[in-house]
């Protein structure tokens, strides 16, 4: 029952992430990117871009096991800006801010949902002549429910960019 229950959520979330890619301007060449992400959480990393300087990324994680199965995903609205760089011909580097969320179940002998409020800034490597680029991020995560809490997540991840 739980395998069904996170299989349908990662096909649920995999879904809409794809058709708000596909329903945003194509005049980027670089609209929508999937990749990794390493540290915590790690997982599935893809990026929607929705404007010249605005984006919606999200990760998702899944653990299987008995006993201590656990799903993870969160999805942030971000707003990249440039930096001022002298004309590498290899990328450009900018950074970004936003908001988002976060919800964690975790079977660990009982079952908990975790729903929290994510604050993520970062700096972004974008390669010019290939559909790739590079991330590192810190997030403060402000915990609502089932309790009031405050942490961090961070990663550091990259993306392939589909078309």
């Amino acid at each position: 029952m739980k395998a069904k229950l996170l299989t349908s959520l990662v096909i649920i979330c995999l879904t809409v992430a794809l058709s708000a890619a596909q329903a945003q301007d194509m005049t980027d060449e670089r609209s929508f990117g999937i990749g990794a992400q390493i540290t915590s959480p790690a997982g599935l990393s893809m990026q929607g871009w929705i404007s010249d300087n605005a984006a919606i990324a999200s990760v998702v994680s899944f653990n299987l096991r008995e006993n201590a199965s656990s799903f993870y995903i969160h999805a942030d609205y971000q707003m990249h800006k440039r930096y001022n760089t002298p004309n590498w011909d290899i990328g450009f580097l900018s950074y970004y801010y936003g908001v988002g969320g976060r919800y964690i179940w975790q079977d660990i002998g009982i079952d908990n949902n975790f729903f929290g409020i994510r604050l993520p800034g970062g700096l972004n490597f974008t390669f010019t002549d290939i559909p790739f680029d590079f991330y590192m991020e810190m997030a403060p995560v402000l915990d609502v429910a089932p309790e009031f809490g405050f942490g961090f997540t961070g990663g550091i991840g990259f993306r392939y960019f589909l078309n």
